[in-house]
């Protein structure tokens, strides 16, 4: 019995000694866990505190969130390890903490046994001492009767009396065994249901680690997008030659300040030609004039002229004037010829003006849809903060999480501490009965 004894106390000691190995496991990966959350998130404040507000920073920090993102995925990923890790030292943790409670249950019932078979033991024990005594007193009749009798009255009744204490402690024990098993089975199923819950985090993680791939994958095309714009918009400004040997942001700043250049040569282009389509619509209009009094004074001339071939018809002396008329009609000819080419000069520079006007037109809309590209990589930088903030929130609830299971786990421990005096109290009372049992057998 002691041979068993004893190897049920080393079996049980071994499986509270694994149980405490891995409850001390798990601690740490919870440790590394909280420390690489930590250092992330000191990493990310820093990188916050990097951003600037202009639009040229905007996109680098665009280019920046990306990458962010990508360290997320791994932390996620990380995290997602750690969790899965915790989740199979919690089942750990179960299955020796069934192992013990099947052990306790089973020390409980030897115990009972014990018991039994002690209170069967002492039972005998009275049976055997009153035989003996009545035997005793048939056979022979000593003179010290009386004081032999009350001297194993007291003897009795001293042993029945400290039997029954010993009784009521080991049932007391025994009660406290009962609890402790109601105990551990409880605290079975918390941490069933705990790693039910983390069961349930872990494929809401998986969820959102989809979904944050998904983004990532939208984030790159819009990426690739916005990088075959930049670069057709480098080839209409002229700069893709010069974009070639630079990097990423100094090319957004080489478009910002060619954008910038261009909208102030438009701008003066635009302000000159106005002033040259103004100056040259009054030109039009006083050579418009012009060429309205010319052709009154042409008409008027031609008037004249049939006059003085008229005149001519009737008058011979009119002759030398008919010459000069002709000549006056050769000279308003050519001049009239002269004043029609500056009209088709002037009509080729109004339709120069005119394209001018039409290709700063487009110019402006070029300027119009690159402001909207802009507004529109600002929301998508304000939908990437706000999944940042998302993240970070998610990750202050895991701290806390892990901060409660650390709790937890040291309450556990205390409860095992605790569980080792009891048994050591077990111990003692068992060798307080097998005293017991060689003090009754030496009377016997």
């Amino acid at each position: 019995m002691e041979n068993s004894d004893e190897s049920n106390e080393k079996e049980r000691l071994r499986m509270r000694i694994a149980v405490l190995e891995e409850s001390v496991k798990s601690c740490e990966v919870e440790c590394k866990a909280s420390r690489e959350t930590v250092l992330r998130l000191v990493a990310e404040l820093d990188q916050e505190r990097r951003k600037t507000a202009s639009s040229a920073a905007a996109l680098d920090s665009l280019k920046v969130e990306l990458d962010g993102l990508s360290v997320g995925r791994r932390s996620v990923e990380m995290e997602k390890q750690s969790l899965t890790e915790r989740l199979e030292a919690s089942r750990r943790v179960i299955e020796a903490a069934r192992r013990e409670s099947q052990c306790l249950e089973k020390q409980v019932e030897e115990l009972e046994r014990k018991t039994q078979a002690a209170e069967g033991k002492v039972q005998m024990f009275l049976e055997k001492l009153a035989e003996v005594l009545q035997g005793k007193c048939e056979d022979v009749i000593l003179p010290t009767e009386r004081e032999i009798l009350q001297n194993l009255d007291k003897l009795c009744n001293k042993t029945v009396s400290d039997m029954e204490a010993r009784l009521s402690r080991v049932s007391e024990q025994l009660s406290e065994q009962t609890e402790l098993r109601q105990s551990t089975q409880q605290r079975s199923e918390l941490a069933e249901q705990q790693v039910q819950d983390l069961r349930e985090r872990l494929q809401s993680l998986e969820a959102e680690l989809t979904t944050a791939d998904m983004h990532r994958d939208g984030l790159r095309h819009s990426k690739q997008q916005y990088e075959e714009f930049l670069e057709q918009l480098s080839e209409m400004m002229k700069v893709d030659s010069i974009a070639v040997d630079l990097g990423f942001d100094m090319r957004l700043k080489l478009i910002l300040s060619r954008a910038e250049q261009l909208v102030k040569h438009e701008g003066k282009a635009l302000v000159e030609t106005k002033s040259l389509t103004y100056s040259l619509q009054r030109k039009l209009k006083s050579q418009k004039d012009q060429l309205e009094s010319k052709g009154l004074h042409i008409q008027l001339l031609r008037k004249k002229l049939s006059e003085l071939e008229d005149e001519k018809r009737s008058r011979s002396a009119l002759a030398v004037e008919r010459d000069d008329a002709h000549l006056e009609v050769r000279r308003l000819q050519k001049k009239v010829e002269r004043l029609q080419g500056e009209l088709k000069a002037t009509k080729l520079s109004n339709t120069e003006l005119k394209a001018q006007l039409s290709h700063t037109n487009e110019l402006k809309l070029k300027v119009v849809e690159q402001s909207q590209t802009m507004q529109e990589q600002k929301k998508k930088l304000d939908q990437l903060v706000d999944v940042k903030t998302k993240v970070e929130k998610k990750l202050s609830t895991v701290s806390s999480d892990l901060q409660s299971q650390e709790k937890k786990t040291r309450e556990d421990q205390q409860q095992l501490s605790s569980l080792r005096q009891s048994l050591a109290q077990l111990s003692e009372t068992q060798r307080e009965l097998v005293d017991f049992r060689m003090v009754v057998s030496q009377m016997l």
